[in-house]
């Protein structure tokens, strides 16, 4: 929900500038031009840039040359101009200066030639042609030049060429290399989140003088870019260390810190930056802040929370009204906390609905279970929409499956035109009949996909979720053959997936020896697990909550309250689901009495008055037994029970029923 551009580039690419305007400050210059008159018009361009009004410059620019043939441009001139382009991002006038350029070449020297085309380094650099960006760097030498190499460098990062940035920064000599430059390799590592390369940098650093360490310690945009890069790359120790080191850290350090808690799935830690802020009057006007508190309370799906930061915004002073990212963020958060109706109005109030706006409502309705609701927006907004779709597509589709609207995805399918249909579209659409058990559909699905693409273990993800549900051992066997066996490639995350899926489906149907021994096999090549987590708001106080959980001060309270509630489920006619059940929990049942939503749901018990609504949200899939067992807690106590999970929002109400109605 936060600015997609990288981290500090805006901060560098404002340095360049500057360092173009140290070049071309005529003022300080020796009085050499060929006239008076070029004087007064070098004066007018530096003036125009300076007043950040650069379509302005190459007016005066082309008038200059057009108008006036008998003043010849000097370098100077010419890097105004190039400035103007960069600034404008305009690539097709920066070519045209360029050509004109060219044609007068003669007239620069070769100190004043190095600084031109260090300039149209940057433009080509910066507008995305690095093919002649590159030709500019090696023809002209540019490599002796650090501020060429680092302008290169950016490039690449700009462009999404994060590798060969690197590459660039590793190969060149330590004594090349200068603060900038660090920073620049920090944000295309951060761009990689490879922890290996994370961890060379800091070596690199290491090995520098005793001087020059202490000299970059004391560089606060160079420290956020390494706090910014370990917590992309998952090293929260190292980025907290790095934190605690600084001497003066500013808002931006906070702001990187506490989203870099958010990409860890760690929100609470990055409210709690918020907090901090909030009580020592750090946040000002700061909006960035703001969008990752909104984003955090969106993760932990806290309405109370979202609330108070909505209020906290609206006494800020920002004019955030007109602000689409700020009320983008809001509507999701909103919707993610299961407030509907606060996420409509934001809608509602839109005065342009982009197609992240019209993207983000669609998808809050699906994960509401208001999967019509999600179709009438899609239909109502296509006529209107131009250009890639892509994400309204699969917000639309992933509705479609979780209100079960198996004709209705296919025709949407079926209308998307084939070479846009991406992996994701497919998956979408394979979870759609998935989840609606139609299993065999699903896999002709893939069997089709592979006709005419190469394999796709995440389509096979989503049916063994599918298998998972309707207790399909021997599909789920035939795909964890077909994904393990084979040594097709997997990340640790698909690995673990697989096996653990697999496992859950022959553990629903009573093999609990060949599901035990696919978690074995889990464990012996130490494939990551991750563990479940469940949050809970308590007067205004975070709790989380793992399974077995007893940190809490009041375990033995929440414990009894487990016991008491196991006793009338079991009264109703409770038994556990076979599918989550390991060998070892036939042995000890309880285990999965402590799942961490059952904790969490028990503290709210004891600790608020009858009849309040229980808010949790958990990061994964809440799992079968749980799911039904909560329905089962809301019909006993009488109180509402709002869980949001990582896919979706189940509403469970006094009646025993969810607003999911199975499809999750």
């Amino acid at each position: 929900m936060f600015a997609r551009h990288l981290f500090f580039l805006r901060r560098f690419s404002s340095s360049i500038v500057r360092w173009h305007q140290t070049q071309i400050n005529v003022k300080s210059q020796p009085f050499i031009s060929h006239s008076k008159e070029l004087y007064n018009w070098n004066i007018a361009m530096t003036q125009s840039n300076k007043q950040n009004t650069p379509k302005n410059t190459l007016v005066l620019f082309d008038h200059l040359i057009n108008q006036h043939p008998d003043i010849t441009p000097n370098f100077i001139t010419y890097l105004l101009a190039l400035t103007a382009c960069i600034r404008l991002g305009n690539l097709t006038e920066g070519k045209r200066i360029h050509e004109y350029i060219r044609q007068k070449r003669t007239f620069i020297e070769r100190n004043e030639d190095v600084k031109v085309h260090t300039c149209l380094l940057q433009l080509y650099a910066t507008c995305g042609d690095l093919r002649t960006a590159e030709e500019i760097f090696y023809r002209e030498q540019l490599n002796h030049h650090v501020i060429a190499v680092n302008i290169l460098i950016k490039g690449y990062i700009v462009n999404k060429q994060a590798t060969a940035a690197v590459q660039f920064a590793e190969n060149l000599q330590k004594n090349e290399r200068n603060i900038v430059t660090f920073l620049l390799w920090a944000n295309a590592i951060a761009q990689l989140g490879n922890i290996k390369l994370a961890d060379k940098i800091h070596l690199e650093l290491k090995s520098l003088s005793t001087s020059t360490q202490d000299f970059f310690a004391n560089d606060r945009k160079l420290t956020n870019a390494l706090i910014d890069m370990d917590g992309k790359c998952g090293n929260i120790l190292r980025m907290e260390e790095t934190f605690q080191d600084l001497k003066e850290p500013d808002i931006i350090s906070f702001t990187t810190l506490a989203k870099a808690y958010i990409v860890n799935n760690l929100p609470t830690k990055a409210l709690a930056i918020y907090d901090y802020l909030k009580q020592t009057n750090q946040i000002g006007t700061d909006q960035v802040i703001y969008l990752v508190a909104v984003n955090a309370a969106g993760k932990l799906g806290l309405a109370s929370r979202a609330r108070s930061i909505h209020d906290d915004l609206k006494a800020s002073g920002i004019s955030y009204e007109t602000n689409e990212k700020i009320l983008n963020a809001l509507m999701d958060t909103y919707g993610k906390c299961g407030d509907l109706n606060a996420a409509r109005d934001i809608f509602n109030r839109l005065s342009v609905r982009s197609k992240p706006s019209i993207s983000s409502m669609i998808n809050i309705y699906g994960i509401n279970s208001q999967a019509l609701e999600a179709l009438a927006l899609y239909y109502q907004s296509k006529d209107q929409l131009t250009g890639n779709t892509h994400s309204i597509l699969i917000s639309v589709l992933t509705a479609c499956a979780h209100g079960g609207l198996v004709e209705e995805a296919q025709k949407i399918f079926d209308e998307i035109p084939q070479e846009k249909r991406s992996v994701k579209i497919w998956n979408a659409l394979v979870d759609v009949y998935g989840r609606a058990g139609q299993l065999s559909e699903a896999h002709s699905l893939i069997c089709q996909f592979e006709e005419l693409h190469p394999h796709a273990p995440v389509l096979y993800i989503s049916l063994l979720a599918a298998c998972r549900k309707h207790k399909n051992a021997a599909l789920a066997l035939e795909i964890h053959n077909k994904l393990i066996d084979s040594n097709t490639p997997l990340t640790d995350d698909q690995r673990s997936a697989i096996v653990v899926l697999t496992a859950n489906v022959h553990a629903s149907i009573g093999d609990h020896h060949r599901s035990l021994a696919l978690r074995q096999n889990l464990y012996k090549n130490k494939i990551p697990k991750y563990a479940g987590i469940t949050w809970t708001e308590i007067n205004g106080i975070m709790y989380e909550f793992y399974a077995q959980d007893t940190r809490h001060p009041r375990s033995k309270e929440i414990y009894e309250q487990l016991e008491i509630l196991h006793e009338q489920l079991t009264q109703l006619g409770y038994q556990p689901n076979e599918s989550v059940l390991t060998k070892e929990d036939h042995d000890n049942q309880w285990s999965i009495y402590g799942h961490s939503e059952r904790l969490a749901i028990a503290l709210s018990l004891i600790s608020t008055p009858s009849g309040t609504t229980i808010q949790l949200t958990k990061n994964l899939r809440m799992c079968v037994d749980c799911h039904h067992v909560t329905k089962l807690i809301a019909r006993l106590t009488q109180r509402d029970i709002i869980v949001r999970d990582r896919l979706r929002i189940h509403c469970f109400t006094k009646d025993g029923r969810c607003s999911c109605d199975e499809h999750f």
